[in-house]
């Protein structure tokens, strides 16, 4: 049985960010088809139509940053508190062949 015994920050945050941001692109793509649909399911719309491609295409843009954001800084915060509890109590032990 191996343990780990620390991850490298900078490098969780990278893989974290890329997964946010694929997750990301799926709700932007979600949110998009929403806000596209949206206006024409009233006939008398309270908005302009040209809102709901403008937030339909921006979502696709906007989300995936946001998510790769957040993802990286709490993949960062992830690994720091696994390096400093892992100090104390031991890493997790992983078995491998």
């Amino acid at each position: 049985m191996r343990k780990i015994k620390k991850f490298e920050p900078l490098s969780v945050m990278r893989i974290s960010a890329i997964a946010y941001g694929a997750m990301g692109v799926l709700e932007g793509a979600f949110i998009s088809v929403i806000f596209l649909l949206a206006p024409m399911a009233n006939p008398q719309p309270q908005m302009p139509r040209i809102f709901g491609l403008l937030f339909g295409s921006l979502s696709i843009i906007f989300f995936p940053i946001l998510f790769a954001i957040i993802g990286a800084i709490t993949g960062g915060l992830g690994a720091v508190i696994y390096n400093v509890s892992a100090r104390y109590v031991g890493g997790i032990a992983v078995e491998v062949e």
